[in-house]
């Protein structure tokens, strides 16, 4: 694959492979460049199976090993090496959010620890996070992912400038919510002469997901099977105990999350979730793929967002779980396609778009920003759509996968979040590239020899542990009878009468004999392997040889022969 990237690039790429040898400059430089080491077995000499990427300004990208686990994100992963250092700029993020989430903050000099999540100090250490304004009038042209989480009351004017920014760029992280427990909690608090405004404990991007054919109805989902433990209080004891609370679940990752995706692949604590929502494909739209990234197990029930935000207990909510039902819901899919506007009769009108949605005590108290010239309307989309939308945006707290004791985490919220912004960042290529199926060569007739093999192994060993049991119930009868020692009883200072001396004797002549019937099968089976595997080497090495030879041979005589016959 390499080597096809520098033929096609004219020059632009160059492939070079270096044979580490050890103790020289080459393994030195190989583990100064972050190459990774392994060793087959103790004191063996390391074997170097990386990539190092540089670029004409000395940016380096690193592939520390190349390992079978990895072969489907091959393509992926040189691929976004390559686009990295093509490209060196982070990327540029804008945000629109009513959380106190402000990633800018973790680049402050100023900046203290634990006055952002770890979720908003991640993704403004690893990317150029822009947060619009409350009053934002348009996306900025840098943009290269436009990310939502949680938005406030959004003005008609604002919900067109996102429609065309998704409709231009295509590439948007939104994470939305029924019942949000941060803005809830934040609305506690509110102080009636501070100029904010508390966030909305629901959230919603219509008619943008309408226009797009998904639906998130203001319902949370519960899952019984995912539950997670919370500290309840027994009504009758009054003492505190655990117990599993459906509101709060985690999806467990080799069940729940697409193993195929590259957002979701190498994720492998799971993800916790809080009343989450569950998103659905309303209506299917010609070249637009719904994938779901997220799904719960299928012992689930939805509950009204308002009765969930009252959190009630485990024992009132298993009350009143459905004797049967339930189905997977979908926590998080995947957009892609051409999508077409939610605005076709064009721009709202000016006074429509000077006036936030919701109620009139939620107006901005900042001034609003003059609206942006409006560029020509795109109905459909200019670049197909990766979008990734998730019903929940309580799983970015830290409460839901951070240890407040040791500062670690837990679980994969931050890390899917952060993954799915970084591959929406990359380029069209990179953001259309799936894991491939790995590529497994498999030899039919070996597989066959070892099935049949361990067929034959563990009919035998059932033969013996048979035998066994056999053996036991025939000694306790003897016990039973009076006519044993007591040995098998439990006292172990009881010689074995002649019975039992027979009996064992007998089962250690079995189990010799069947221990030697499996050293003759595994040999045998070695022997079978080694054969086939000489034959396939004769065929491939010197079979070909030999024929090629033949066939000359032929010729030549045929060619004598002629030249004798034309004498």
């Amino acid at each position: 694959m390499l080597q096809t990237f520098q033929a096609r690039s004219h020059g632009r790429v160059r492939f070079t492979e270096v044979n580490v040898e050890p103790f020289t400059e080459a393994e030195d430089t190989a583990s100064e460049a972050g190459i990774q080491a392994l060793r087959p077995y103790e004191g063996a000499d390391p074997i170097y199976f990386g990539l190092v990427g540089a670029n004409a300004i000395d940016d380096t990208r690193v592939i520390p090993v190349f390992t079978p686990q990895r072969e489907s994100f091959l393509e992926y992963e040189l691929t976004r090496l390559i686009y990295e250092l093509e490209n060196p700029e982070r990327a540029h993020i804008a945000l629109i959010t009513s959380l106190p989430i402000d990633p800018a903050a973790a680049a402050d000099p100023t900046f203290r620890a634990g006055s952002q999540s770890m979720f908003a100090t991640e993704m403004g250490r690893v990317l150029d996070v822009t947060k619009l304004p409350p009053n934002f009038s348009a996306i900025p042209d840098n943009t290269n992912v436009l990310a939502i989480v949680h938005p406030g009351a959004l003005t008609s004017a604002q919900l067109y400038a996102i429609d065309q920014f998704i409709l231009r760029r295509g590439r948007a992280f939104i994470a939305l919510d029924p019942a949000s427990m941060q803005a809830a909690m934040s609305g506690q608090d509110f102080d009636p002469f501070s100029p904010s405004m508390p966030a909305p404990t629901a959230s919603t991007l219509e008619p943008l997901l309408g226009a797009w054919g998904v639906q998130m109805a203001p319902t949370v989902v519960l899952d019984q099977e995912g539950a997670l433990p919370v500290s309840v209080q027994d009504p009758q004891t009054g003492q505190t105990g655990q117990a599993p609370q459906p509101l709060f679940f985690q999806v467990p990752a080799e069940t729940g999350l697409d193993r195929q995706d590259l957002m979701t692949a190498w994720l492998s604590r799971g993800i916790n979730f809080g009343l989450a929502g569950g998103i659905t494909q309303r209506t299917q739209h010609e070249g637009v793929t719904f994938t779901p990234l997220i799904r719960t197990s299928g012992r689930t029930m939805r509950m009204p967002a308002a009765q969930a935000l009252m959190r009630p207990s485990p024992t009132d909510i298993y009350s009143m779980w459905p004797a049967s039902g339930g189905r997977r819901e979908n926590v998080a899919v995947r957009l892609s396609g051409n999508l077409t506007t939610a605005f076709p009769d064009g721009p709202p009108p000016a006074d429509e778009a000077a006036a936030p949605e919701g109620p009139p005590t939620e107006q901005p108290t900042t001034p609003v920003q003059a609206p942006a010239p409006q560029a020509a309307q795109l109905r459909t989309s200019a670049t197909p759509a990766q979008i990734v939308l998730v019903a929940d945006t309580d799983f970015l707290a830290d409460d839901f996968y951070v240890d407040p004791q040791s500062g670690g985490t837990a679980a994969d919220n931050a890390s899917f979040a952060l993954n799915a912004i970084d591959v929406l960042g990359g380029s069209d290529a990179l953001v259309s590239l799936r894991s491939r199926a790995p590529a497994e060569r498999k030899m039919k007739l070996l597989d066959d020899m070892e099935r049949d093999a361990q067929r034959r192994i563990e009919s035998r060993q059932r033969e013996l542990e048979a035998d066994l049991q056999e053996t036991q119930t025939r000694l306790q009868q003897l016990q039973a009878r009076g006519r044993g020692s007591g040995f098998f009883a439990g006292d172990l200072g009881a010689e074995l009468t002649p019975e039992e001396q027979a009996e064992v004797d007998r089962f250690r002549t079995r189990e010799t004999q069947i221990r030697t019937d499996l050293r003759g099968l595994a040999r045998d089976l070695r022997g079978d392997i080694e054969r086939l595997q000489a034959l396939v080497i004769f065929i491939n090495v010197w079979l070909a040889p030999l024929l090629i030879a033949a066939a000359g041979l032929f010729l030549f005589w045929r060619r004598q022969r002629r030249g004798s016959a034309a004498r």
